[in-house]
């Protein structure tokens, strides 16, 4: 293909998360290393490297939420 790989971005919130040929980048810092410490967001599909992530994480859980998906949850329900 003429121009490089097909890119897929989407910008939200200053986040930037691009997937290049199933690439998985950091929406924090905007990197593909050590993807092995990118946690995937289970209810948005936000990635983050655990060392970027505003509440830091040693082990990433099984099942884990993004800090904008752990407070909108934690919003009180409107009347």
């Amino acid at each position: 293909m003429a121009g490089g790989p097909n890119v897929a971005g989407l910008v939200e919130d200053d986040a930037i998360s691009v997937i290049i040929e199933g690439e998985v980048v950091c929406e924090i810092c905007g990197s593909g290393s050590a993807p092995h410490l990118i946690a995937n967001c289970a209810r948005c599909n936000a990635h983050e490297h655990r060392y970027c992530m505003r509440v830091l994480a040693l082990l990433i859980p099984r099942i884990w939420f993004c800090y904008r998906c752990q407070r909108n949850a934690n919003r009180a329900p409107r009347p």
